[in-house]
């Protein structure tokens, strides 16, 4: 009998799948190598690149996490444009509607690639013992598990513990779940923390001392949910708090890191590469084909991003109406939203970018000279026309984003509020991205910390670092009012957090996950958890035990 874990490494270990990194510290490059590379020095860190390479899909595509973690939420809706597009067999409504099954496409691909990820981690291990490589690299190995895992955890209540030493073997995975499970995980991030290099010696693009601690601090302020996941009345142990703030407290103390204050959306463009507030992400690069989908998901297909390349937006998804009114009377922040272009009027070649933020009415933008390539409308100058959009590709309406978006009303191509929170790549030839994707990054580390003081009842810790916050970003300061129940406090999570797959996470935690917004009104607890593959629990005959209500 074989599980699904023992599936993926014993395929990989024998067909002799291994990849290459020429640096780690540049890039990922997941290209196939023939045995001598472990003759070479740098085998041991060209071993960890498939293990990396598998999260460029589960982070960088529209429907992977993100359709796990914010179309399933308050966050995001993908109507059936006009009745004919985007209906994508119906991946998109059953997460909004949480009317999933064992068969969804997107648990499938998601769940494999985590199951895959954990198998690659547990090969690059073997790989690294047989090599006598370092112990910081056998360290970052099982951190790499331990990012998969929490994924698993998080999504499936389920982690596998994959020794290095099972790899080839018949021997099965242990399987945990619940509390078993992110004890786990937090007794093997223990065990790796002091062996692990640290950012300043490999960067923000490796598994580090500081991305332990980050994930440590993430598994404890959701453990009280791994423990109860259908329960109304969970408890969060005040030791488990203590932990969170002294982990997050470490990072915001340790002088490497420090907020982004000069502009929140740097952090989802070319400018994140090296950013002092991010500990860990990973490292899109042109040359593995770098996904650009979280920058063009919400973006309308006449909606140009480069001067260089021809590559639109794909007229998807939208923000929900609820989403947008979460911001009423804070639209003055500016991680809502950030101008670059004027509505109308001319910019050098230099200055343009796409406006930031949350997008509603009449949108502008650079409009194709027709019959051209990659040439736009241009004053006697030479400047590039800014000038009202319209939905050419689709509907042939003036582009007037709405408040109003529906699944199968209120769902024309220009409906719903946009997130263009993540940039399109204006460099990368073809239309691919080199912008980096975070994992997690000194904002949340607030926030956590914010969290857990509030759960131990100090308010006014919680108010000071989310102050502390909001300054960096050039929101003003919340009064002590504005900030005294756990509402609020969500709403601060998502002001900060949106469209970075951890929406439906931070729901659940805050007891709100079962609300209804637009066409979306279950409040099956249930669906807290999402259903392992059916095709999963028939492989492991017996082994995997399905998830309650399905």
């Amino acid at each position: 009998m074989k599980n699904l874990i023992l599936l993926t490494t014993v395929l990989l270990f024998l067909s002799g799948v291994l990849y290459s990194c020429a640096d780690l510290t540049d890039s990922v490059t997941d290209t196939a190598l023939g045995n001598e590379v472990f003759d070479n020095p740098g085998a041991g860190e060209q071993s960890l690149a498939p293990s990396y390479a598998m999260m460029q899909s589960m982070l960088g595509a529209h429907n992977w996490l993100n359709n796990l973690q914010g179309v399933s939420s308050i966050e995001q809706i993908v109507p059936n444009r006009g009745g004919t597009d985007w209906f994508d067999s119906g991946r998109f409504f059953e997460m909004h509607q949480h009317t999933w099954s064992p068969q969804h496409v997107t648990i499938i691909d998601v769940w494999g690639s985590t199951a895959q990820g954990i198998g690659r981690a547990a090969i690059a291990e073997k790989t690294l013992e047989d090599v006598g490589a370092s112990d910081a690299l056998k360290a970052e190995a099982r951190g790499l598990k331990a990012v998969y895992n929490w994924w698993l955890l998080d999504l499936w209540d389920i982690a596998f513990e994959k020794s290095p030493e099972d790899v080839g073997t018949t021997n099965l995975s242990t399987v945990f779940t619940g509390e078993e499970a992110a004890d786990y995980l937090l007794s093997e991030l223990d065990e790796i923390e002091n062996q692990l290099p640290t950012v300043s010696q490999v960067g923000e693009t490796r598994f580090t001392q500081s991305a332990a601690k980050a994930l440590k601090a993430r598994i404890l302020i959701n453990k009280a949910v791994y423990a109860d996941r259908y329960g109304d009345n969970r408890t969060h142990d005040t030791s488990d708090m203590q932990s969170v703030i002294d982990y997050t407290t470490e990072l915001i103390d340790d002088g490497q890191f420090q907020l982004e204050n000069e502009n929140y959306f740097y952090l989802f463009g070319k400018e994140n590469d090296g950013n002092p507030e991010v500990i860990f992400s990973f490292d899109q690069d042109s040359r593995t084909g770098g996904i650009r989908n979280m920058a063009y998901f919400h973006a309308s297909r006449d909606r140009h991003g480069s001067l260089i390349h021809n590559k639109t937006g794909s007229d998807g998804g939208a923000l929900t109406q609820e989403f947008y009114d979460l911001w009423e009377g804070w639209r003055d922040d500016p991680r809502f939203f950030h101008r670059y272009l004027p509505d109308g009027g001319t910019v050098t070649d230099e200055e343009f970018r796409w406006n930031r933020g949350v997008q509603i009415g009449q949108q502008y933008g650079i409009i194709r000279v027709p019959g051209s390539a990659i040439e736009y409308e241009r004053d006697e100058n030479g400047d590039l026309l800014i000038l009202p959009l319209v939905d050419h590709s689709r509907s042939g309406d003036d582009m007037i984003y709405t408040r109003e978006v529906g699944l199968e009303s209120d769902n024309g191509h220009v409906a719903g509020t946009r997130s263009l929170k993540w940039d399109m790549d204006r460099t990368s030839p073809g239309g691919s991205s080199e912008i980096n994707i975070s994992l997690f990054r000194l904002g949340e580390m607030y926030l956590m910390r914010a969290e857990a003081n509030a759960r131990l009842g100090n308010w006014d810790e919680a108010l000071s670092d989310l102050n502390e916050l909001r300054d960096a970003r050039g929101a003003r300061p919340l009064l002590s009012e504005e900030l005294d129940t756990f509402e609020e406090l969500e709403r601060e999570y998502i002001f900060e957090m949106y469209q970075e797959h951890l929406t439906r996470t931070v729901q659940i935690r805050y007891n709100s996950w079962e609300d209804s917004w637009r066409d979306k009104t279950s409040t099956d607890v249930n669906k807290r958890v999402f259903p392992i593959p059916q095709r999963a629990i028939d492989a492991g005959n017996g082994f995997l035990t399905q998830n309650r209500g399905y």
